[in-house]
């Protein structure tokens, strides 16, 4: 396993116990945080908004698999198309939430791919004993974990469960001709993918012009303004997590081929965001989702 301690400002580490900076919160908001997450520029906005809202003690940031770039297996076109659409991603990224990078008085431990369910993880976990553990694109989380801190460990999920679970949630949907199954969940964790009781979900604010990357960077932002939100009303009694009951889709990145990819873009180039607007909210009627705040 292999995992690196990034120390940051006025945080020390004290007889095994990770203590971060002391804050002046508002009453109300200083519940005790910790982030699991990848390292790109969402995972990172999302840490951000996190840290400005709550008491973030810890960001553990696991790296992303290498398959999800890896085009060797491809033929020379798909190849470059995927290529394309990595490069195309990251810079709409950076347009909609900048490289600031994590917040530099976080602590964060670096973590390689597929050891977020580490016992260093399970430990300083233990140490800081947070309010709530949010996770945000990270590899599964076993089950040791999650019965480690009951109803505490909540997910961030970019799809709208129960319709597509799983991986590349907001993309699916778009390869299916389905935009108004794009969006994000926000639901406690459990052994079962996606599964668990729903504490709120959005839908982003499309227009007609926006490309592929727009509407998932849409969602992402509108998430992450709502997530430290949606903790406190949660915190303080006033969601209760909606059961789920369709199974839904369980979507898989091996799944995700160029062919479906290709698809996607292709649906929206030919038209598919604006005949969706234009009878938005009698598709959507068909499709209630679990919303817990005044939008």
């Amino acid at each position: 396993m292999t995992a690196t301690i990034f120390p940051a400002e006025k945080q020390i580490s004290s007889r095994g116990k990770i203590c971060s900076k002391t804050l002046n919160f508002p009453i109300g908001i200083a519940m005790k945080t910790v982030l699991l997450t990848s390292n790109s520029y969402r995972h990172q906005y999302i840490a951000r908004c996190l840290e400005e809202q709550t008491d973030l003690k810890l960001i553990i940031s696991e790296e992303k698999s290498t398959k999800i770039s890896d085009t060797s297996s491809l033929e020379y076109e798909d190849a470059e198309f995927q290529k394309i659409h990595l490069r195309k991603r990251e810079e709409s990224e950076i347009e909609f939430f900048g490289k600031e990078g994590f917040p530099q008085t976080v602590l964060q431990l670096k973590m390689a791919h597929g050891d977020i369910n580490s016992e260093l993880t399970l430990k300083v976990l233990n140490d800081i004993d947070p309010d709530y553990i949010i996770l945000f694109g990270t590899s599964i989380i076993q089950n040791e974990l999650l019965k480690a801190f009951p109803q505490r460990v909540i997910n961030l999920h970019l799809g709208l469960s129960p319709w597509y679970k799983g991986s590349a949630t907001n993309l699916f949907p778009l390869i299916d001709g389905r935009p108004e199954l794009v969006g994000a969940t926000i639901h406690l964790a459990t052994a079962e993918v996606d599964a668990g009781g729903i504490l709120h979900q959005l839908r982003p604010e499309l227009e007609e012009h926006d490309s592929l990357h727009d509407i998932g960077n849409k969602v992402i932002l509108q998430a992450g303004k709502i997530l430290p939100i949606v903790l406190k009303e949660y915190e303080s009694g006033k969601i209760t997590p909606f059961k789920q009951g369709n199974p839904g889709k369980i979507c898989r990145i091996k799944d995700l081929t160029t062919e479906k990819l290709r698809r996607a873009y292709q649906n929206i180039s030919q038209g598919m965001i604006p005949e969706y607007l234009k009878k938005k909210e009698a598709i959507d009627a068909d499709f209630p989702i679990v919303s817990n705040l005044d939008q």
